[in-house]
């Protein structure tokens, strides 16, 4: 293949993933809302309005109707062109790695066109929703499970069970201890059978990117988190003091109690079954209680918070935004996908 044919299919390979970085939209939009991804035509999601074929240009289209609907001109999100760019460049990088480094390997290539789609869709539903669907992850486990078949010599087969089995253990004890989330932990099982010992690649590019935005994240969010915290305190307090008032609901003298809850999607809830009912009184109003919050706080999109309550006194209250971690984790599988065996190689020539 000469270079102008390297550039022409590079080219080509851009413009169609662009397309299907637009259907990729779709999927991310209405997946959660258990919406058709086929059936239903594309539209305006502010007034309906059915979208010509002209309306619907990846990357293009957003831009020269400068991200606003041609015809109830609100605004729509620069994400729509982000994720069309985001598929095209993964699918011209693909095509070059099928040119100059897996040796015109079409598997490789195959599933390249599908696993970087998985990845960008997952990372944005999991930005949207806090959430990485199941189909996901297990897709992404299938892909693994098939290249012990098409790529057996490239990877051995125990070194993909063992990098599975590492994985399984070391998420487990995220997700116990409040780390990480059960969807992050699915998502790298069936990345350790896709990649094997390059998997380690890809969590360590993925916790670095993430411990660096987390880090930036944090100082931003810290006033925000403070004023929360002290209303939900405010809260805490007036619901506990009713329940001194009328005797029965309060840690006894000499013990002390968290109450545990969370912020998914808005709505405020308290995770009772870790209440220690033992230290209390009688059971507390637990439907006041969450009720009064969901009345309270309404804007704060996701979020978990503790309660701290010794005797009689709500001593402080602890709340935190949460943070999504599968975008950097997909980053990570990518770019081991890619360059994870050379990263390796380097790695272990320095020993």
């Amino acid at each position: 293949m000469s270079d102008i044919e390297t550039v022409v299919y590079a080219v080509l390979a851009f413009i169609f993933g662009s397309v299907i970085g637009s259907f990729l939209n779709v999927v991310i939009l209405r997946t959660p809302l258990k919406q058709s991804i086929i059936t239903e035509p594309s539209h305006c999601f502010s007034c309906g309005h059915r979208l010509a074929w002209y309306d619907m240009f990846p990357i293009f289209s957003w831009i020269f109707l400068r991200g606003k609907c041609r015809y109830c001109k609100s605004k729509i999100s620069p994400r729509y062109m982000i994720v069309e760019a985001a598929t095209a460049c993964f699918y011209c990088l693909a095509f070059i790695a099928f040119r100059f480094i897996w040796d015109f390997d079409v598997w490789k290539l195959v599933f390249s066109a599908i696993l970087f789609p998985l990845l960008i869709v997952l990372s944005a539903i999991d930005i949207d929703h806090f959430e990485i669907p199941y189909w996901c992850s297990i897709s992404i486990a299938v892909l693994g499970g098939l290249s012990f078949l098409l790529f057996p010599d490239e990877i051995v087969w125990y070194e993909r069970l063992i990098a599975f089995g590492i994985v399984l253990v070391l998420f487990a004890i995220m997700v116990l201890v409040g780390g990480m989330g059960g969807g992050d932990l699915q998502l790298m099982c069936g990345a350790a059978l896709l990649l094997g010992y390059k998997v380690f690649v890809a969590l360590f590019i993925g916790i670095l990117f993430g411990a660096v935005y987390g880090t930036i994240k944090k100082f931003r969010d810290k006033k925000d988190e403070r004023v929360i915290g002290h209303t939900i305190k405010g809260i805490a307090e007036k619901w506990y003091q009713n329940q001194l008032d009328r005797e029965i609901g309060f840690v006894m003298d000499g013990h002390d109690d968290v109450i545990v809850g969370s912020i998914s999607e808005g709505n405020p809830d308290i995770e009772w079954e870790f209440l220690e009912e033992k230290v209390w009184k009688g059971l507390p109003e637990k439907a006041k209680l969450t009720q009064t919050l969901r009345e309270k706080i309404k804007d704060e999109r996701e979020g978990g918070f503790k309660i701290y309550i010794k005797g009689d006194t709500v001593e402080k209250v602890k709340y935190s935004r949460r943070m999504v971690f599968g975008p950097f984790l997909s980053l990570g599988i990518a770019a081991a996908w890619f360059v994870g065996s050379f990263i390796l190689n380097w790695y272990m020539g320095l020993f």
